[in-house]
């Protein structure tokens, strides 16, 4: 069974059997909610990746055959043995179902694909639509307009040609006359203009609340 839930503007399709996590009053299913159009594929109970809905009834069609697929007597691989012209399908770890290998193909592109058909497709620092991490360095994921994010990057760039030669009253990160701290981060000395380490102090504060779970 399925239903569709709309967040934050994005309508989910997402299935009833999703039992949530702490973030359940944002997203009825947790950080494995689908986006809309994708499902989970359930070819085991915990199977969250997601994917279209012909792919779920394919995995279901494929479990139920399971049985039928495998050598009767036996063989290199024990129990687990496929018949001629079938593969295991690797969907998880130790899923042994026995399918053909364009499906077991599938199943893996599905996997690579799985975290991007979900609506926190980067965890649970994801972005609204319309704002990207800032990124002043590798590990800022505080969600600014794009604009602020090239704004951010020419200032690191820049950030040598707006240092006091030679050093000063704050050693090697003092900035030359006219500049302050950008302090977008704890330890963050970048030289930038006064109005905008204000701006970014507003990133900062408003930065939670573009987030798709804040």
């Amino acid at each position: 069974m399925m239903r569709i839930l709309t967040f934050v503007g994005v309508t989910v399709l997402a299935l009833a059997s999703g039992t949530g996590s702490a973030q359940a009053d944002a997203l009825p299913y947790g950080p494995d909610t689908c986006k809309q159009g994708y499902v989970w594929r359930e070819a085991s109970p915990t199977d969250h990746v997601c994917v279209p809905p012909a792919s779920r009834t394919r995995a279901q069609s494929d479990n139920a055959q399971a049985f039928t697929r495998r050598s009767p007597v036996g063989g290199a691989y024990g129990p687990d043995t496929c018949l001629t012209g079938f593969v295991w399908r690797e969907a998880f770890p130790g899923d042994r179902v026995c399918v053909t290998p364009a499906t077991r193909t599938a199943t893996a592109e599905e996997n690579r694909l799985g975290m991007s058909r979900r609506v926190l497709a980067y965890g649970p620092d994801t972005c609204r639509d319309g704002y990207v991490w800032r990124e002043a360095i590798p590990s800022d994921h505080v969600c600014v307009t794009p604009e602020a994010r090239s704004r951010t990057a020419s200032e690191n760039a820049a950030a040598a040609s707006r240092v006091q030669p030679g050093g000063g009253a704050y050693g090697p990160a003092t900035c030359i006359m006219g500049f302050v701290w950008r302090e977008a981060y704890p330890g963050d000395v970048v030289c930038v203009a006064p109005e905008i380490r204000e701006l970014v102090k507003q990133e900062n504060n408003l930065g939670p609340s573009r987030r798709v779970a804040p």
